[in-house]
């Protein structure tokens, strides 16, 4: 906010003569004759913290006590499965405050009574077509921060969205015999006999084409495909089912380690994991305008920025800095300021902030 805007202001708030008034649902009634033509709420912020994990599931291959015989390295032969957290994203949204709920006493049609609203009913702008409203001032992108390696009311609300793969079974088609006059051999050989096969044919195919193995590409691929589903018979196979929980976290104080969720690389997201937590300091707020003149006018926001940082135990997942409406403070634009002036004045739907006096 420039000097000139908010030397501007001063002289406005100074000139103006109050005839409007705007008081807090909380508050007794004001002795205004004027009617009650709006009441408003300011923006709270809420953090929706979506978590995408992984959920590994290891099957061990049906031949897995073969595989030392016939590839010389042994084969693991338990099942497992386990979880990662692949990235997280993190969506501040605006929702209307309770404890910052105003009406506005006014005379209908006059200066300074016109409100506009969000669907919400978030104060958006006074004196501002609803087109404008509804479209002006800076939008809020989502924040998609990933973690940089493999890798919320206090306690957070959550809803899960798990997107689960089918699992595929082993491939089972290899057990056929030609004719009849074939020996009978066991399941885990006559695998092997198969990847021997289809590696000397990928060898032949590569040796006899030469420079033109592009011609080939689809037979090769097919090759390794084929060899990859046998090779699973002895080293078993991973299926990855990933799964997205959201989370919903309000941010009403500053304060460390409150927790958000639960999630462990062996339960994944369940209530005897470990908790993941939140820690919120408050950094400033931004630049404010003060109402000297004492009397009641349109409340606004003023944000604040905090540090933010979600860890599991000394593990810090993420760490940024955001803005938070309901950790900075509240002023108003003076009761008067809209009497004499035909001013505009355009509220931040996310935050709450003034963003723009004009006429």
């Amino acid at each position: 906010m420039n000097k000139l805007f908010l030397s501007a202001l001063a002289l406005y708030a100074t000139a103006a003569t109050a005839q409007n008034a705007v008081v807090s649902v909380k508050d007794k009634e004001t002795n205004s004759k004027d009617e009650v033509v709006a009441s408003y709420y300011l923006p709270k912020t809420v953090f929706e913290i979506e978590v995408e994990a992984v959920n590994n599931q290891f099957k061990a291959g049906p031949y897995a006590a073969d595989a030392k015989r016939y590839f010389g390295t042994a084969a693991d032969m338990q099942d497992r499965d386990s979880w990662e957290i692949k990235n997280i994203r993190i969506k501040p949204k605006a929702e209307p405050d309770p404890a910052q709920h105003y009406k506005v006493y006014a005379a209908f049609g006059s200066t300074g009574s016109l409100v506009s609203l969000t669907d919400k009913g978030i104060l958006r702008g006074v004196n501002i077509p609803m087109t404008m409203a509804m479209g002006g001032g800076a939008e809020k992108n989502d924040m998609h921060n990933k973690f940089s390696q493999d890798r919320g009311n206090g306690r957070g609300h959550h809803n899960g969205k798990a997107f689960k793969t089918q699992k595929s079974e082993f491939k089972t088609n290899f057990k056929y015999k030609e004719n009849d006059s074939v020996p009978e051999i066991s399941n885990a050989q006559f695998a092997y006999d198969l990847i021997n096969n289809l590696r000397m044919a990928k060898a032949d195919m590569l040796q006899q084409n030469g420079d033109d193995v592009k011609d080939i590409k689809a037979f090769l691929n097919s090759i390794d495909n084929e060899e990859q589903e046998l090779n699973e018979l002895f080293y078993g196979k991973t299926n990855k089912v990933p799964q997205r929980m959201t989370f919903s976290f309000s941010p009403d104080k500053e304060g460390n380690n409150q927790e958000v969720c639960k999630f462990s690389a062996r339960n994944g997201f369940g209530e005897s994991s470990e908790a993941i937590s939140i820690s919120i300091k408050k950094k400033y707020a931004t630049n404010k305008v003060s109402n000297t003149s004492g009397k009641t006018g349109y409340v606004y926001r003023v944000p604040a920025l905090a540090d933010v940082e979600i860890k599991q135990g000394k593990n810090t997942l993420w760490k940024g800095t955001l803005e938070i409406a309901q950790l900075g403070s509240t002023e108003n634009l003076p009761a008067g300021f809209f009497e004499k002036n035909d001013l505009k004045a355009l509220f931040d739907k996310e935050t709450g902030a003034l963003l723009q006096i004009s006429k």
